[in-house]
């Protein structure tokens, strides 16, 4: 990234690209405190009087005070946010880059879109992920080597099943109890035809694919970083994905237990 500096960028343009960065930080998994302190040394690094950010798992309002004395604000609402560790790295890597430099909006801009489509998992290689950790995952919890193999096919479904309830947007409540169901129901199937030998041993590597670990793990992050609200936040939507986890897996169960 070039180090030009632009003396003539605005303070609204100094407030696009900072609430942009700490956007896609958001969106890409970044705890609070870091996606506030973030907006702020940007903010600050282009002699912005006064930042004050409020940012939690769903918004983001940042209200500044110009050099003219003047307030300027915007929001983002942030509808669906996930974890990228290269967006993060690429974004925190910009947002230094910024902060030393001072460049122009121009700059920023094209260097922020080029992180935005950056590199992503084909279809196929997320299948082929989901496969290997699912069959991992069974035999690291007592199944055999059966087990296992009967866990690839399981993991890929669960892969395609998510893509086709992203497709037709359905809400996450129901995806979540939908796509347990239809996993927990092959895990018994794959049984039933002889491919897998431990349908407990199969389910619990395939449930691994679907807990909310990271989830969680963000919000006790946020509890010790002080950020209440989006810990909290975090912590309600974690355990309610959890409970549709459990209640797919459960309800395949009833529906298809006498089967084994």
């Amino acid at each position: 990234m070039t180090t030009e500096k632009n003396e003539e960028m605005t303070s609204e343009e100094v407030l696009t690209c900072a609430i942009n960065i700490g956007e896609q930080l958001l969106v890409s998994g970044a705890e609070i405190s870091r996606v506030e302190d973030t907006i702020r040394r940007i903010c600050n690094a282009y002699g912005i009087r006064q930042s004050h950010i409020f940012s939690i798992a769903s918004c983001i309002i940042v209200t500044l005070e110009t050099k003219e004395r003047k307030w300027i604000t915007q929001t983002r609402r942030i509808l669906s946010y996930g974890t990228d560790m290269w967006k993060l790295d690429r974004l925190n890597d910009l947002s230094r880059r910024i902060c030393a430099t001072q460049p122009s909006f121009e700059v920023i801009d094209r260097e922020y879109e080029k992180i935005l489509k950056g590199p992503t998992y084909s279809p196929a290689v997320q299948c082929g992920i989901y496969a290997m950790t699912a069959g991992a995952f069974a035999i690291f919890f007592g199944g055999n080597l059966w087990d296992g193999f009967a866990s690839l096919f399981v993991g890929a479904l669960i892969r395609v099943t998510l893509y086709a309830l992203s497709a037709i947007k359905l809400k996450a409540i129901f995806s979540n109890i939908l796509c347990s169901l239809i996993s927990g129901m092959a895990c018994i199937l794959v049984c039933y035809l002889g491919i897998g030998q431990h349908v407990e041993m199969i389910m619990i590597g395939n449930i691994m694919l679907l807990i909310p670990g990271v989830l969680m793990t963000n919000s006790f992050r946020d509890f010790i970083s002080g950020d209440m609200i989006s810990g909290l936040l975090h912590f309600s939507e974690a355990m309610i994905t959890a409970i549709c986890v459990a209640a797919g897996f459960i309800l395949s169960k009833i529906l298809l237990g006498g089967m084994l």
